[in-house]
């Protein structure tokens, strides 16, 4: 069966997008704990993890995602219905 490039497309994009949001919070976590425990010193250093966290968050689930989609459509078979046939005359 082809893949549905849509329903992929979809599901990439809500993924990448639910992915960095949850990167972006991880990041700015990461920054406030290693700034607690260093005894408020700060390293600019480290302001990368704000960008670089979302950016590979969302890559990896984007990749993944299509992954699986392709994956589960080249198995996906298409279920036979069957259809009656119509009636020539309903109102009888």
């Amino acid at each position: 069966m082809r893949p549905n490039w849509n329903r992929i497309f979809k599901h990439s994009v809500l993924v990448g997008v639910a992915l960095a949001i949850v990167g972006s919070l991880l990041g700015k976590a990461f920054l406030i704990v290693h700034q607690m425990y260093s005894g408020g010193a700060y390293n600019p250093e480290n302001e990368r993890v704000l960008w670089q966290t979302p950016v590979v968050m969302a890559t990896l689930g984007i990749l993944m995602t299509v992954g699986i989609d392709l994956v589960t459509g080249m198995f996906r078979k298409p279920v036979p219905a069957s259809v009656s046939p119509l009636a020539t005359n309903p109102g009888s």
